[in-house]
């Protein structure tokens, strides 16, 4: 539902052409963001509060910052049994995929903040 929006921010952001040309599961990495913690994605959030909804929120879109300084799901540089479900929920996996938290970007593709954007308005 919010996919076409997220891809023409994106694009916007980035100074393409289009946003057509961008794959739904290509990462943000790959369309050329510079990085989840720097300027694209504080633009990138602003955009998402002005275009689709101001009550959506940075670590709704992106979660895993926040589940990185919390012991009760991230703890000894790996999840918890709790955080290992929490993330397999969030992200769509099978429990008995181990998810590196430090591979997380490869998850953060636009399809995936669209649906987060999608969950967090529908909750």
């Amino acid at each position: 539902m919010y996919l076409a929006k997220v891809k023409k921010i994106a694009a916007n952001i980035l100074f393409l052409d289009s946003s057509d040309d961008i794959e739904n599961d290509a990462s943000f990495e790959e369309i050329g963001f510079t990085s989840i913690d720097f300027i694209d994605f504080i633009d990138f959030c602003y955009e998402v509060k002005v275009q689709i909804n101001s009550d959506v929120e940075a670590h709704d879109i992106w979660p895993f910052a926040k589940f990185l300084v919390d012991p009760l799901i991230y703890s000894e540089g790996r999840w918890t049994e709790a955080g290992r479900k929490v993330v397999s929920e969030i992200l769509g996996v099978d429990d008995n995929v181990e998810v590196d938290p430090k591979s997380l970007d490869k998850y953060w593709t636009l399809g995936f903040c669209a649906q987060r954007i999608e969950a967090v308005l529908n909750a």
